[in-house]
């Protein structure tokens, strides 16, 4: 009868600390402003020579449609941005056809880029908050705010009472500011 530690002298090495001893290939990075073609699959299209290829890759690409914005705008924070290029360039290639040169990666980020709205370094203190208040009074936004429209706010984002009073405390003009 064998017990387990001779199993484990006489065994061979496992197949995944096989895979995991062996290094995998490094491929060198493309040069700056490389144009690549992004495509889901790697299938090449039909018919097209190696000088049509040369041609396409020396296009400048053109500019990203109004329905390419939109898509960008709603799925580059769901989406791997490879990914969204490759159905950007599928897309191209579909309404435009092969003559078009396709989008870049460096296109891309900048328009993602573009598209982010950054986060306010503004605390939530009380001195952004007046400060918030006396940018809404300036654009007119504060002046439209009504019980009516608090009343609303609170049911959609489920307030309970003292959040409603305090909120109508803040933004409400006190009948003391009127006259």
């Amino acid at each position: 009868m064998r017990t387990r530690a001779e199993d484990n002298t006489t065994a061979r090495p496992s197949m995944i600390s096989t895979l995991l001893a062996v290094k995998p290939a490094a491929m060198p990075p493309p040069p700056p402003g490389a144009v690549r073609r992004h495509l889901l699959d790697n299938s090449k299209p039909g018919g097209v020579s190696a000088t049509a290829e040369a041609a396409l890759s020396e296009r400048k690409p053109q500019e990203f449609s109004a329905a390419d914005k939109a898509l960008i705008r709603r799925v580059h924070v769901y989406m791997n941005p490879l990914q969204l290029l490759g159905i950007l360039n599928t897309r191209l290639a579909c309404d435009v056809g092969d003559r078009a040169a396709p989008y870049t990666i460096d296109q891309l980020r900048s328009e993602i880029a573009s598209v982010s709205t950054a986060v306010p370094a503004e605390g939530n203190d009380w001195g952004s908050l007046r400060k918030l208040l006396a940018k809404a009074r300036r654009t007119g936004v504060l002046g439209r705010v009504d019980e009516q429209v608090i009343n609303d706010f609170a049911v959609v984002f489920s307030l309970n009472q003292k959040q409603v009073l305090i909120l109508k405390d803040i933004v409400l003009p006190s009948e003391e500011e009127e006259s």
